[in-house]
């Protein structure tokens, strides 16, 4: 019974529900592009005559796509279970009619959980159908915007159903959770109460969740000396999403608090802004709700794009820290360049870089063959753990990252296929990162002769005093750079390559964020009708009630643009502390655009929405 009138509840009053359906069936739509496109990239990989390049970029692909749908779903979430928060008070009354004629909490607790389930498999159709019309499309715009020059071979669509329609089913039910055991709670007294005085602080278990992770994040600043880079850019983005959830937790104690000490220098000669005070300091979940979209958006998309463009300025202060040669040569594929620059007098060093293809865990890499000789004085190759001079037919040497993200050190035994046959070289030293200027393994050249490039794409090149070696070059396809234009011109491609990722990354959070902002405006406003036309009755005018309604939304907004620049800055601070310890005082860019875009953006989504919200009611 309780099912059949979760469904009448949603047919009769859907605009409540708008914002969760929207959310959901955005998410089903992004989980089944994103699994459409990691299968697409699973039997791409799979194809004859696949190259270890083209591997690593579908690997790329398959990465960004998982970040992209984990992100959107993190997202949905807040939309979802901020909906059915609101749904749950507006409905109090209603609720305690319903104790009163005797429905029992699991009867209520079912009632709500069941109008999740009915706004999860609306979504879950349209999203379906979108996502299927929209798969054919998809290789094309990854060939438009450069994402990949391969030609993706798409899975069935039933496989990308089979996981979308349980995420948004289960994003729906734990989203509702709270919702429902706040409703199971209404009295049934409450019926015949005209006004109900919120709860700010927070349950148990919510306060216990938020504790926890904000715990987290000051364990990060307790073990901040001892996080090598690579560690603080995975905590960059991870560590934004734990203290979103810790502070949300607080969100109706915190976020009108501040709220009205933001407002206290304009509440003085404003009375709508007093007003607009007076009102976020007695409705936290209005501030609340409001305010976590903002939040969210802000500190994950801020913590984003800093730790990208730290990464780009580390990796470029290893390459300037580490390659010792003056010039760079871009061989261009010529086999002409390779025996102008073959070893002699003419140069005090030449460095090709050398790689050969083999085949690890089933899949091809691309691993460097190095000269210790010369490496160590053109490209400063050093190891930081081990010994490179033990180096042999049946030793690796592998990179901090390939180390950390493999779980291996000196001593273990890695597994590949070289020529056919397949072998375990031990690893005999873990050398510094520089990813710029050699691969994550290197080999000897005596475990793999005969195998390597036979024209390099690189060369690294310390000219004797009298050679010009762009006059030796000049009738061959080869591009002589110097050192720092080369790394400026890598570090361009690198914060390129950055960007385009953030927009396939932040894309789906964004609009998360804009309908989530929207609805809990809209919402809010809804739930205020009452309180307009008192203040209407009291001689407010029009003007005066969408003003107060633009402080109110600017305030919560400016205050939660706030709370997520803190966190950003001090996710960037973490990253910034790990970088200079290990390589000294380098420059950090900051990308003052695209974080000033993601703010202006949500502030005006929730004035504009504020605006929407604030019509005359009618009979006003």
């Amino acid at each position: 019974m309780m099912l059949s009138i979760s469904r009448k509840t949603v047919r009769q009053t859907w605009r409540p529900y708008a914002g969760a359906f929207v959310a959901l069936a955005c998410g089903v739509v992004l989980i089944a592009v994103a699994v459409t496109l990691i299968g697409a990239v699973e039997q791409t990989s799979r194809r004859e005559g696949i190259t270890a390049d083209e591997k690593l970029q579908l690997d790329d692909l398959a990465a960004m796509f998982g970040m992209m749908s984990g992100v959107a779903l993190f997202m949905a979430m807040f939309v979802v279970a901020s909906t059915f928060g609101f749904v749950v008070a507006s409905r109090r009354r209603e609720l305690g009619m319903l104790r009163l004629i005797g429905a029992t909490p699991r009867q209520v607790r079912r009632m709500v959980r069941g109008e999740a389930g009915v706004v999860a498999l609306l979504a879950s159709v349209v999203g379906c159908l979108l996502g299927s019309a929209l798969a054919p499309a998809l290789p094309w715009l990854l060939r438009a915007r450069g994402l990949t020059d391969l030609r993706l071979d798409l899975p069935p669509p039933w496989i990308a159903w089979a996981v979308a329609v349980p995420c948004a089913a289960g994003v729906a039910l734990i989203g509702s959770w709270r919702a429902s055991k706040r409703a199971s709670k209404v009295s049934p007294v409450t019926a015949l109460q005209e006004a109900t005085m919120e709860r700010s602080r927070p349950g148990f278990w919510q306060a216990l969740t938020g504790v926890v992770c904000l715990a987290a994040v000051v364990a990060a600043f307790v073990l901040r000396s001892q996080m090598n880079p690579l560690f603080a850019l995975v905590c960059a983005l991870l560590l934004p999403q734990v203290a979103v959830v810790g502070l949300v937790c607080f969100g109706r104690v915190l976020f009108p608090l501040l709220a009205g000490w933001l407002a206290t220098p304009f509440s003085r000669g404003d009375v709508t802004a007093h007003l607009a005070r007076e009102h976020l300091r007695t409705s936290g979940r209005v501030s609340a709700a409001l305010a976590a979209p903002i939040l969210a958006i802000s500190a994950i998309a801020g913590s984003m794009i800093v730790a990208l463009s730290f990464t780009a300025d580390w990796t470029a202060g290893l390459d300037r820290a580490q390659l010792k040669t003056p010039l760079v040569v871009e061989t261009g594929g010529d086999p002409a360049v390779a025996e102008i620059l073959s070893p002699g007098p003419r140069y005090d060093a030449v460095d090709p870089r050398r790689t050969v293809d083999v085949r690890m865990d089933g899949v091809t890499e691309a691993i460097e063959v190095v000269d210790l000789s010369v490496m160590e004085r053109t490209r400063g190759l050093k190891a930081v753990r081990g010994d490179l001079g033990d180096l042999d037919t049946e030793s690796v040497a592998v990179t901090e990252t390939y180390a950390f993200d493999q779980g291996v050190g000196v001593g273990d035994r890695v597994r590949m296929e070289v020529g056919g046959e397949r072998v375990r070289p031990r690893v005999v030293a873990v050398v510094s990162d520089a990813p710029d200027l050699y691969a994550e393994l290197l080999v000897s050249e005596a475990m793999v002769p005969g195998q390597t490039d036979t024209t390099p794409e690189l060369v690294f090149v310390d000219p004797a005093d009298d050679t010009d070696v762009r006059a030796l070059l000049v009738d061959t396809g080869a591009t002589v750079l110097t050192a720092d234009a080369w790394i400026d011109q890598v570090e361009e491609q690198t914060r390129a390559g950055n960007n385009l990722g953030l927009w396939v990354l932040l894309g789906p959070a964004g609009l998360y964020a804009g309908i989530a902002i929207v609805n809990a405006v809209l919402i809010g406003a809804s739930q205020r009708r009452a309180q307009l036309r008192t203040v209407a009755l009291l001689g407010a005018t029009e003007q005066q009630r969408r003003r107060m309604a633009l402080w109110e939304a600017g305030l919560v907004g400016v205050t939660a643009v706030l709370v997520g620049a803190a966190v950003t800055g001090y996710v960037g601070w973490l990253v910034r502390s790990a970088i200079v310890r290990d390589l000294g005082p380098v420059p950090m860019t900051v990308p003052w655009l695209p974080l000033l875009t993601v703010l202006a953006v949500c502030l005006g989504l929730a004035l504009l929405a504020a605006l929407v919200g604030s019509r005359r009611p009618r009979g006003s």
